[in-house]
């Protein structure tokens, strides 16, 4: 009788104990789910933030795309209208290193066909913009700052430096090459070159934009007050 009364006795510390173990490793399961619920919002959130890197920098390529895809359409097209103020037979084309305005028709292909002039520059606040404004406009400031009448087309933002170059025939004994500065000349330049940098961290990248204008001195004219095109033109 005393060994089953002992035998009984220690049923219950051998159940004790088993459930006091299965406590701990429920108590370990629920911290190693815990770590590898954190690791995953952990990986979640990196692979998030990578993916918002890459559409930024998609959304980025984009916009320089789009913004060299309108210079080169509008440079491409310009016109070399003689400047009606002046003896000589002179371009309606001033370029600096900053600063590029030109003749053209308009950038919208469904506007009427009245020729813009567009002034290209960047602003204080580091914006890319092409101003446009119709030639007919006779009090319109062409060469000075005064920018009204002008409508602002905003290409980019975050610009902090952009460099114009000109390439065309040798000027006051200057060899042919790139030039910062093309004013009062009879002809187009042969070629035009664009460069940008973007401001701080930006990781946008704005490959060289070389553009050739299709006009040449051969299609110089002068504008008909009525129709606002080159004069002979159907």
């Amino acid at each position: 009788m005393s060994n089953v009364a002992g035998r009984r006795s220690q049923h219950p510390s051998v159940r004790d104990g088993a459930a006091g173990f299965t406590l701990i490793e429920l108590l370990v399961s629920l911290a190693l789910m815990g770590m590898a619920a954190a690791l995953l919002l952990q990986g979640l959130a990196m692979a998030g933030v990578v993916a918002q890197r890459e559409r930024a920098s998609i959304s980025g390529l984009e916009e320089v795309i789009a913004a060299q895809r309108l210079l080169r359409s509008g440079i491409e097209r310009l016109r070399p209208v003689t400047r009606s103020d002046s003896a000589l037979p002179i371009v309606e084309l001033r370029g600096t290193a900053g600063i590029l305005t030109f003749v053209g028709p308009p950038l919208d292909r469904m506007a009427p066909d009245a020729l813009q002039r567009f002034r290209l520059t960047r602003t204080a606040s580091g914006d890319l913009v092409l101003y446009s404004a119709s030639i007919r406009k006779i009090d319109l400031d062409r060469d000075g700052s005064d920018l009204i009448g002008w409508t602002p087309n905003t290409l980019l933002r975050g610009v902090r430096d952009l460099s114009i170059s000109y390439l065309g025939p040798a000027r006051a004994g200057l060899d042919r090459g790139w030039q910062d500065r093309w004013w009062d000349r009879p002809q187009p330049p042969e070629l035009i070159r664009i460069r940008i940098e973007f401001a701080g961290r930006d990781r946008r990248k704005w490959p060289d934009l070389i553009v050739r204008p299709r006009a040449t001195t051969n299609a110089a004219c002068r504008i008909d007050a009525l129709t606002g095109r080159c004069g002979g033109e159907s």
